[in-house]
């Protein structure tokens, strides 16, 4: 996996922060394949978050058939470990765009999960995951998704989503977040000098419902969007510096018809 970290304190109110990256780490979940008294997941409740996602992300636009999965899941190679082990992400194509949306971070944990974050163990408490689910939205299509900058994006902020385990905490506290990661295959103007990718997580999007419902509670669609290299050093100069304006430009991006739509072939998008 590769770095990144939720920005640094700069002491505004209306941004998140972190202090350091190790503070992410949760312990990782139990595998219930770790032992033959494991229960088992709950398979109705898997199957019901499936169909409510597909519903949802069949409004968004046409589906591939075949979801994205990593060549190797990770509870096998030591990554993080989703709510049911599960871990998917879907390509829905539009007319004028491509969107890269996770699928399975909203899958019910087992109930006897010690590190469900939503519920106790034992309880037989059903929740819909993380509740949420992650996406990017780009300009134009893409020859391969699977090796693009697109999927990097989603694929990188989904899975510290994991680790990380209460995303929507926080964007329901602070209104969006920054993080800083680095990426593949973007244009040059993206990236900054240490070769970083910024990223603004909970931009509104006007095209995109921000939840939508499931048999286990309401579940948060979060976008993904790209800050143009120029763009944040700009803003550094400002007072509160980049940090502190995070949530403005979150709001502000958000009342463009397409604010949250990444287009790298434009660098100025709609923060000039």
């Amino acid at each position: 996996m590769k770095s990144w970290n939720i920005e640094p304190d700069a002491n505004p109110p209306g941004a998140a922060s972190l202090r350091s990256t190790p503070t992410l780490s949760r312990p990782a979940s139990a595998s219930p394949f770790s032992t033959p008294q494991e229960p088992r997941l709950n398979e109705a409740a898997l199957s019901a978050m499936a169909r409510a996602r597909q519903a949802f992300f069949a409004g968004l636009g046409r589906i591939d058939a075949q979801p994205l999965a990593p060549p190797r899941h990770p509870v096998f190679a030591g990554g993080p470990i989703w709510p049911a082990l599960r871990q998917a992400w879907r390509v829905i194509h539009r007319p004028d765009t491509t969107l890269v949306f996770s699928d399975g971070l909203s899958d019910p944990f087992d109930p006897f999960d010690p590190d469900n974050p939503f519920g106790v163990a034992g309880s037989r408490v059903v929740t819909p995951g993380l509740g949420l689910e992650i996406y990017a939205e780009a300009r134009g299509r893409l020859d391969d998704v699977a090796t693009s900058w697109l999927f990097d994006l989603v694929h990188q902020v989904s899975q510290n989503a994991v680790v990380h385990g209460r995303f929507l905490s926080l964007l329901r506290e602070h209104g969006a977040i920054s993080l800083q990661m680095a990426m593949s295959g973007l244009p040059d103007g993206w990236l900054s000098a240490g070769g970083l990718a910024t990223v603004l997580v909970g931009v509104p999007a006007g095209s995109v419902p921000a939840r939508f419902s499931t048999p286990h509670g309401p579940v948060s669609a979060v976008a993904l969007t790209l800050v143009p290299a120029s763009s944040r050093l700009a803003m550094e100069s400002e007072e509160g510096g980049f940090i502190g304006q995070v949530r403005t430009l979150a709001e502000r991006l958000g009342r463009l018809q397409e604010g949250h739509v990444n287009d790298p072939a434009r660098v100025s998008g709609g923060f000039a």
